[in-house]
């Protein structure tokens, strides 16, 4: 009798616009690969990889609310794939990312994007224009040029958060851990993510496009660029004009 491995599980910890979308749907292309989107957000119907006589949806979100080790036995029990594994970020749902953090056998991949400008110009021109992401082959919508003006106080408490989280991560984290920035996906590609999940080394296409330009500066109305250089200056990372 042949014995069916179970796949690999990992987890991809992170926070909200970080290129996360980049980075597990491309992944789920790989053939040795299911990757799940937020599998806690709280609307997860577009975030879960179902497959044929899966639970519905709303079967689904039931036994999240319900047992959500549970849920994760379900979502990740998938036959045909070496690896199988989501992204999250801790607010989701803190006491199973802690759990995952804990637990040696699960993979944690922690996904950063160093430039908290970028972050922050992106969670603010989401909010302006209604767009998250985009498929590689999708034309870009003019709005995604919209200007965004510059907050400092929110900035700042933006950036200590991002500084906890990550740290949070880093901290709590037992078993294997690749640490991964936003800029290593996008000058490397995503070979030492492979490597890392023990699947086989291929070439995979981006599933996402960058929504908007890399000088980040750019972003904000103009008006506030200077105040944005002067603030950058004094936390010690005025190259986060750029990315």
């Amino acid at each position: 009798m042949t014995l069916v491995q179970a796949p690999r599980r990992f987890v991809i910890l992170s926070g909200s616009r970080s290129g996360t979308s980049l980075l597990s749907e491309t992944l789920n292309v790989h053939p040795e690969i299911l990757c799940h989107g937020e599998l806690f957000h709280p609307t997860p119907a577009s975030h879960i990889k179902r497959q044929e006589g899966d639970l519905s949806v709303e079967e689904a979100v039931a036994l999240r609310d319900r047992d959500p080790i549970g849920y994760l036995d379900w979502a990740l029990t998938r036959p045909g794939v070496a690896a199988a594994g989501f992204k999250m970020w801790r607010s989701q749902q803190d006491a199973v990312c802690d759990r995952l953090l804990a637990d040696e056998a699960t993979l944690k991949i922690i996904y950063e994007r160093e430039n908290v400008l970028a972050r922050f110009s992106s969670s603010r021109l989401v909010k302006a224009t209604g767009i998250y992401n985009i498929n590689s082959e999708r034309a870009r919508p003019g709005k995604l040029n919209t200007l965004v003006d510059f907050n400092r106080k929110a900035f700042l408490g933006y950036f200590d958060a991002h500084r906890a989280l990550f740290a949070g991560y880093r901290a709590r984290a037992r078993g294997p851990v690749l640490d991964l920035t936003y800029r290593d996906v996008i000058e490397t590609g995503f070979s030492r993510v492979l490597a890392f999940l023990g699947v086989a080394e291929q070439a995979l296409p981006p599933q996402k496009q960058r929504l908007h330009s890399n000088e980040i500066l750019s972003r904000f109305a103009e008006a506030d660029r200077d105040a944005i250089r002067k603030t950058l200056a004094e936390i010690g990372h005025p190259e986060w004009v750029s990315e």
